[in-house]
């Protein structure tokens, strides 16, 4: 299956995937593989990359607002030494206290693992850099929100815990991982600060008034908002930013704050933003992609068009001469967790309104497609096992995109890692401290020259 850079057919990938997980599959569990497409080999032989094994810890709800506050001890010290200083070798201590119900956990998940640990190799060649992640999972989740038949109507249904298990209702929700990155000592956690990404990793992108944090800011204040209301972004939530995007700090995150649009592009134009890669693993695996963003007044969406999206009703439904089904019964939810790609022109085709349906059947909400531009920049192959996840990115060193860091051997470069396990969203995935990785240099990770 080896290609060029550019692409393998997407069709011929989703043959390879078809034929793995349909033979895994059973009716009354998760498949015991599921994969998706692969559009690169990786040039050298990932068992002799040397791996490092990194704990990722539950943070709750500490935000900025709180590190940088009389109610966090390091307060005092974040600006001199970040993080790390403090907090290396403490993972499991701080993911078995933040998992628990307390000042900074005020929404339990029952049975949630404080920490999980995840293996990384890295490498690189003239063109591009790699990464190979894999860490434990007892199910797969390759599912996101989906649509149900009630017998009159197709409704919203699955979701995240626990909110979704609060309604009743079978949590639906991918597995996903991320990775952060930034030049060293480049950007700042607010104007003025000495702190930066290297120093405090993620939490300069996590703020009090975000989704499912203390202060989540309602749709009805963001409404009228210049920016981000009906005149402005018309976004329903606010989502990972930095301080350096807003005119002043609060207590809330200063979500309203944001400077003018002249001095967010010249920040921008300076490198001014965080890197921001996404494997998901049921809005990109199937196409062979991570969502390519960038983190500065908001989380962005690298230029292009994205490997995803989704409409406010069903639009699509399972292209029954090519996968079978036009749909999935409620009760082999689970089982055909591999076969739930919708994707644009492949297993999809338009809703007809005059198909039946029988109560239960569900379609996912988000339909798939190749992504264009500069979201296309992070390759990626993702596959389920012997009860583990191993994920593989590809991406040039430069893209020569504005929306994306330019990585150059010999330099080490500040990183975070994140990985979203067993049907969660939004803050409630696994973080790593400050973390850097060296390009054929010392790093927490270091990726080795593979290649000519």
């Amino acid at each position: 299956m080896r290609t060029t850079y550019g692409r393998m057919s997407l069709g011929a990938a989703l043959l390879v995937v078809t034929a793995i997980v349909v033979s895994c599959a059973t009716l009354t569990r998760a498949p015991s593989e599921v994969a998706g497409a692969r559009l690169f080999t990786f040039p050298g032989d990932w068992s002799t990359v040397p791996a490092k094994t990194i704990t990722l810890f539950y943070p709750g709800q500490a935000s900025w607002e709180f590190l940088t506050s009389n109610d966090h001890p390091g307060a005092s010290a974040l600006e001199a030494v970040g993080c790390v200083t403090c907090h290396t070798g403490q993972e499991k201590t701080l993911g078995a206290k933040l998992v628990k119900a307390g000042p900074r956990e005020a929404d339990p998940i029952p049975g949630k693992a404080p920490t999980i640990d995840l293996t990384v190799r890295a490498a690189y060649d003239s063109e591009s850099v790699y990464f190979q992640f894999r860490w434990a999972t007892a199910t797969p989740h390759a599912m996101h929100t989906l649509w149900r038949y009630d017998g009159k109507q197709w409704v919203a249904w699955g979701g995240p815990k626990p909110d979704a298990t609060k309604k009743g209702i079978a949590p639906s929700y991918e597995d996903r991982l991320a990775v952060l990155w930034d030049d060293p000592d480049n950007v700042p956690a607010f104007d003025g600060s000495q702190a930066t990404f290297s120093r405090v990793g993620c939490w300069m992108t996590c703020h009090a008034s975000m989704r499912a944090m203390p202060r989540d800011v309602p749709k009805s204040a963001l409404e009228p908002h210049p920016y981000w209301g009906s005149q402005g972004r018309k976004v329903g939530d606010i989502r990972k930013y930095l301080l350096i995007s807003r005119t002043a700090r609060d207590e809330a995150g200063a979500w309203d704050k944001v400077k003018p649009a002249a001095e967010l592009n010249r920040l921008k134009a300076a490198g001014k933003f965080l890197d921001l890669w996404q494997w998901r693993a049921a809005r990109s695996n199937a196409v062979g992609y991570a969502s390519d963003d960038w983190v500065l007044e908001y989380r962005n969406g690298d230029a292009g068009r994205a490997p995803f999206f989704s409409r406010p009703k069903p639009e699509f439904m399972y292209d029954e001469k090519v996968v079978g089904f036009r749909a999935i019964p409620e009760a082999e939810f689970l089982a055909r967790m591999g076969q739930a790609a919708l994707i644009e022109g492949k297993t999809a085709v338009p809703f007809d309104s005059k198909a039946t349906f029988a109560v239960g059947d569900l379609l996912p909400q988000q339909i798939l497609r190749e992504p264009q531009g500069s979201s296309a920049d992070v390759q990626a192959s993702g596959r389920y096992a012997d009860g583990y996840w191993v994920v593989e990115l590809r991406r040039k060193l430069n893209t020569g995109n504005p929306d994306d860091r330019v990585l150059r051997p010999g330099k080490a470069y500040p990183v975070g890692f994140s990985i979203f396990d067993d049907t969660v969203s939004n803050r409630r995935h696994y973080v790593t401290l400050p973390l850097t990785v060296g390009l054929g240099v010392d790093g927490d990770v270091k990726a080795v020259k593979v290649g000519r």
